[in-house]
């Protein structure tokens, strides 16, 4: 159904709600108690009307100031190879909702192994199942807030895959698309399973969202692993927007 005309709706059942209070006003001077039942409802129906065009007010002013359901305000991620093939991957994001209820959020991800990760998360509801290439080629799932959020309120998103790289397929890089101001986005790498003299570094690099060349990414600066946590991490303040951001590694 389009804006028009659920907008010409409420307003023609306020109006009708509003005929019927006021008659019910008068039938209300009868002692009659069908009539005092009637008056009730014409009260009730009065006032969800009143309820619904307010409600739909609010929901199109809010629509109309941000076409995001939520802004991103923090970006966490954590990819960690316990041995050469088993990968436990964990993001935490800072949001702020911009609807007036947001009861879940759409996670995007792509994972570049041959066999499906298992998802779930410790914050929020998810089933773990996997919509397929929704997006630009990426998966999604669905994680769904155990009390929804206002408009305004912050709440911390969490995202757990725990992957199986048996055939070793999955890229050693990890990316994270920035669309819209965000304040930091933390990366860490995690490769339990390197020996002591393992001293490759890592490069932080980046390339256009609009470009569809897999290889278009730019060099922005070399990481150096950190031999006693056997990790590489880097923290990236206030990014420009617009741009993919990997780190990638040597696997």
């Amino acid at each position: 159904m389009k804006g028009e005309t659920k907008e010409t709706l409420l307003f023609w059942l306020a109006i009708l709600s509003g005929i019927a209070s006021i008659a019910g006003f008068f039938v209300a001077l009868s002692s009659d108690k069908n009539k005092v039942i009637i008056v009730l409802i014409a009260i009730i129906v009065f006032l969800v009307a009143l309820l619904l065009s307010v409600w739909y007010a609010i929901h199109k002013i809010v629509h109309k100031e941000f076409d995001r359901e939520y802004l991103k305000l923090s970006f966490f991620t954590k990819y960690e190879h316990i041995d050469q093939t088993h990968i436990v991957y964990d993001g935490y994001r800072l949001i702020q909702s911009k609807r007036a209820f947001l009861s879940n959020i759409k996670w995007a991800f792509k994972w570049t192994g041959s066999k499906p990760p298992i998802i779930s998360s410790t914050l929020q509801n998810c089933d773990g199942t996997i919509i397929e290439n929704t997006s630009n080629d990426y998966d999604h799932v669905v994680l769904k807030f155990k009390k929804a959020l206002s408009y305004n309120e912050s709440a911390v998103v969490h995202f757990h895959a725990s992957m199986d790289d048996v055939d070793n397929t999955a890229q050693p890089h990890l990316d994270v698309k920035v669309e819209e101001p965000i304040s930091v986005v933390d990366f860490r790498v995690i490769l339990a399973y390197k020996d002591a003299n393992f001293s490759e570094k890592a490069r932080f690099m980046r390339k256009p969202i609009n470009s569809g060349v897999p290889t278009d990414y730019q060099i922005l600066e070399t990481v150096t692993f950190n031999s006693y946590s056997k990790s590489y991490e880097y923290v990236l303040t206030n990014p420009e927007v617009g741009y993919f951001y990997r780190l990638e590694w040597v696997k």
